[in-house]
């Protein structure tokens, strides 16, 4: 019998993860006026372990929800920084014009230790996963097969 890969369960996992890396990573460069590269990286990590912890057998699917998940994340936090800026605050953060605003510069926030970063991220994602789900099957311990295992 096959096992179930439960993709639903892992998609809502990433996501979250990805809302999480993201909304930490903006509050990073609200903070600190300075945004930190590796934590895009992170975000790859995050996603991929949010999309193994669910998945009794990681697919090409996993991989996918896992690099996509990242990129949103990532996306989401350049996003949010960038309006909290714009506005100076969180006021009209969701607003139509806040987001043409940020799709019409969204090439002037990317620069290229950014899509290093991103690289990164999507690397880990589409990586990590599998051997999260290698690790987890090692660590397992096999059912008896009948065998008498008493000492004597």
């Amino acid at each position: 019998m096959e096992q179930k890969s439960n993709v639903g369960l892992s998609v809502v996992a990433a996501l979250i993860a990805a809302i999480v890396g993201g909304a930490v990573w903006a509050l990073i460069v609200i903070l600190t006026n300075y945004e930190i590269g590796i934590v895009a990286w992170g975000i790859g990590g995050l996603t991929a372990y949010g999309t193994a912890m669910f998945a009794k057998k990681i697919t090409p699917i996993h991989q996918i929800v896992a690099v996509l998940a990242s990129l949103i994340g990532i996306l989401l936090g350049k996003y949010v920084a960038f309006s909290y800026i714009v506005h100076q605050g969180y006021s009209g953060m969701f607003d139509s014009g806040t987001f043409s605003l940020f799709s019409e510069n969204i090439t002037l926030m990317f620069g290229a230790m950014d899509i290093i970063f991103i690289l990164l991220a999507v690397a880990t994602a589409w990586q990590l996963p599998i051997k999260l789900a290698a690790n987890k099957a090692s660590n397992q311990v096999p059912v008896d097969q009948g065998k008498d295992t008493t000492v004597q």
